[in-house]
């Protein structure tokens, strides 16, 4: 018999030496095989929370088999992974319509579906799928379902229509619209729609309109004047407070579409649109609108009521036209100027009656009024006059568009210690 050779200490040291080996790179593999499947994780992770998008396959009696990524951080996909199914998470009416889009997926490939799932927060989340047929046999096939969470769109759809809504109470409420104007070209553009007469909102146009073809012209000629001092005055301001300041209102007529002229109060701002281009742009009013009257009692006499204001014993009242002729004033009006008979001064003009020093702020704000068609309200600033003064003036007959006579209401603040 032939004698079996021995191993000896040196064999079983190569042994042991090689499967210590072997060890040490399977421990390796794991271990990098670990750190890559945590990596492809977290990668997953970031993909599903930023897109939003995933696989679905389902079977032919549509029981879900597998998604993919497998790591998404996607609340839906991770229900259907824990087990349950589009029928326990969808209320009955929106699966009856999954089942027949998928019933029906042949027919309409490129449109998808969209329904909701509502989590147990009872926040709710919006998702578009979109779904082909994929043969495994022929007596088998999968559907393979791409999904997307669309929750923001449906909420940014949400909040627009919200926005829409509002923007749509507003103008029906105060006829109010947005526009703007380019500098250079002198052509409006309608940001928001008009309202007509019937309160209707009317669709806003597309591109420019040349300005004598909605604006009565002697309004476009007071709105071009006005328009070249506010440029001038923006171009020479280097304070960006300045620059952004709203300029104040100016009252045109616009043409409706039957041709009407209707009343409006412009106020906006001069900077520059997306495009880079110098623009005049704001918010119109509809002046029939706004409150610009007082509302009487029906129980109260208006005659009685003016008479009363106008017997205020600190109230100066007084009007006048264009030429700054008095045409009317109230006692205190008089008194102040030392004049006892009130009809010695009606024809007068108001510098035969006022004091120089007031009679060049009023002057400088009764032109105001004269020129812009709106109320102005001036206090007095400093020692531009011997004691304080609110002066305010009001337009109150207007003529093809012009002022023709403003109103005049003040009051002198006057220390208790000092005389009037």
């Amino acid at each position: 018999m032939t004698a079996i050779p021995k191993i000896g200490s040196i064999d079983w040291a190569l042994a042991s030496a090689a499967i210590a080996v072997l060890f040490v790179v399977v421990c390796i593999v794991c271990v990098m095989l670990l750190r890559d499947s945590r990596k492809k994780q977290r990668f997953y992770r970031r993909f599903g929370k930023n897109v939003g998008e995933g696989l679905v396959v389902l079977s032919q009696h549509l029981e879900y088999l597998y998604s993919l990524p497998l790591f998404a951080e996607e609340p839906l996909l991770e229900l259907l992974v824990q087990g349950q199914s589009f029928q326990d998470l969808l209320d009955p009416k929106d699966w009856s319509r999954m089942r027949l889009f998928f019933m029906e997926t042949e027919k309409h490939r490129d449109i998808p579906f969209l329904f909701s799932v509502k989590q147990d927060d009872m926040t709710v989340l919006w998702y578009e799928l979109r779904c082909f047929i994929h043969r495994v046999s022929l007596a088998e096939f999968h559907y393979v379902c791409f999904l997307k969470n669309i929750t923001r769109e449906q909420e940014s759809r949400r909040e627009r229509k919200i926005l829409q809504n509002n923007l749509d109470l507003m103008q029906k409420t105060t006829g109010a619209f947005l526009w703007s104007m380019d500098v250079e070209k002198r052509l409006v553009k309608f940001l928001t729609p008009i309202m007509d007469e019937d309160f209707l909102i009317l669709p806003q146009s597309s591109g420019g309109v040349e300005l004598a073809s909605i604006i009565f012209e002697e309004d476009v000629v007071l709105l071009e004047k006005l328009m070249n001092r506010y440029i001038r005055e923006y171009r020479a301001d280097k304070s960006v407070v300045e620059k952004n300041r709203v300029y104040p209102p100016v009252r045109i007529r616009l043409f409706n579409k039957n041709g009407d002229l209707v009343w409006f109060n412009l106020r906006g701002i001069i900077s520059y649109d997306e495009e880079g281009n110098l623009v005049f742009q704001g918010v119109a009013n509809r002046l029939d609108l706004m409150l610009d009257n007082f509302i009487f009692d029906p129980d109260q006499n208006e005659n009685a009521l003016f008479s009363a204001a106008m017997s205020l014993p600190d109230l100066r009242v007084f009007w006048v036209d264009r030429d700054y002729r008095i045409l009317g004033a109230n006692q205190c009006f008089a008194n102040a100027f030392r004049i006892q008979d009130l009809s010695s001064i009606q024809g007068k003009t108001l510098n035969s009656v006022v004091d120089s020093k007031p009679l060049l702020y009023f002057s400088k704000v009764l032109s105001e009024v004269f020129e812009t068609g709106r109320r102005v309200s001036w206090i007095s600033e400093g020692d531009k006059l011997d004691v304080p003064m609110i002066f305010n003036v009001v337009p109150m007959k207007v003529e093809t568009g012009v002022v023709q006579q403003a109103l005049c209401v003040y009051i002198r603040i006057v220390p208790k210690n000092k005389e009037v």
